[in-house]
């Protein structure tokens, strides 16, 4: 049985770690260009994706369908779906009757859950496994991702030396990465509108020899190619302001994974910290041990 026509482009993402690299190249092109591709030939399509009509036909059966028409036919009742270039939240009836704060609140409950769902236990442990060996690790995150590698940047520098975060794509940022070598690792932050120069960043590590944790949206990001180690984290929309709790929740578990790699190490390098912080008066609440928290 051929899968719903709602549900092409979830089934896109879904196979797209599975795909021959055409099909991957020509499921992207659909992803980020459905209105243009909805109506147009296999050949056509094609043509403007640049692959060859038998890759067309191929994604075709591949994603289920009997053929490029029964495809086309999901792709247009996609378009028709998709009222903007950013997967809005739908909610459910209940969540229709909600004022504005609730349904904010019903967002990124609802993302959560998808995360959880969806997340791999083998590639957090992979990525921590990078994060931890490595002699230095890079977070980058630009623009409205900034805050997520800064998030990440400050934690774990309190667990381990030599972290660089990286907010913008300048000479500065090639030197470090050019000088620090292959014993490194890059924590990639790439949400929706994806900004340039994270990709830019990312080509440069690979050049580099650098390997790269890619934590976006989905397997149709254009992150996702670059990664190594790939970390979903659904991003759905109400307003123009990023939903980021399922990133923020993502770098949480990171961390915790983090931690508990090494319980012992990381108890010392904390309290480490709480010698500093004390000798530098950092905090107002002098009776909270975050030792004593794990």
């Amino acid at each position: 049985m051929p899968p719903e026509v709602q549900d092409v482009l979830a089934r896109l993402a879904e196979l797209s770690g599975k795909l021959a690299p055409q099909q991957l190249k020509l499921a992207r092109f659909i992803h980020f260009n459905l209105r243009g591709v909805a109506f147009m030939n296999s050949v056509s399509l094609a043509q403007a994706a640049g692959v060859s009509n038998p890759t067309v036909i191929r994604l075709a059966f591949r994603l289920g369908y009997s053929g490029f028409p029964e495809f086309q036919k999901a792709l247009q009742s996609a378009t028709e779906k998709q009222y903007d270039s950013l997967e809005r939240f739908q909610g459910d009836p209940v969540s229709e009757e909600e004022d504005f704060f609730q349904r904010v609140l019903s967002l990124e409950f609802h993302v959560l859950r998808q995360m959880k769902e969806k997340i791999s236990e083998e590639a957090v442990q992979r990525s921590v496994e990078l994060m931890e060996k490595r002699k230095t690790v890079f977070i980058v995150g630009l623009l409205a991702n900034t805050c997520l590698a800064e998030y990440l940047g400050y934690f774990l520098s309190i667990l381990r030396e030599n972290v660089q975060v990286l907010t913008d794509f300048d000479h500065e940022a090639y030197g470090k990465i050019r000088d620090a070598g292959e014993d490194s690792v890059a924590v990639v932050y790439s949400f929706p509108r994806y900004p340039v120069g994270t990709q830019s960043l990312a080509r440069l590590f690979r050049k580099e020899g650098i390997p790269v944790v890619g934590i976006t949206d989905s397997g149709m990001s254009p992150l996702a190619p670059l990664a190594n180690v790939l970390l979903e984290a659904p991003m759905k929309f109400i307003t123009f302001i990023d939903p980021c709790a399922g990133a923020f929740a993502m770098t949480h578990a990171l961390l915790t994974a983090f931690y508990m790699k090494n319980p012992g190490k990381m108890r010392k390098k904390l309290r480490d910290f709480e010698e500093f912080a004390a000798g530098k008066d950092l905090f107002e609440r002098k009776d909270i041990d975050i030792v004593e928290l794990v």
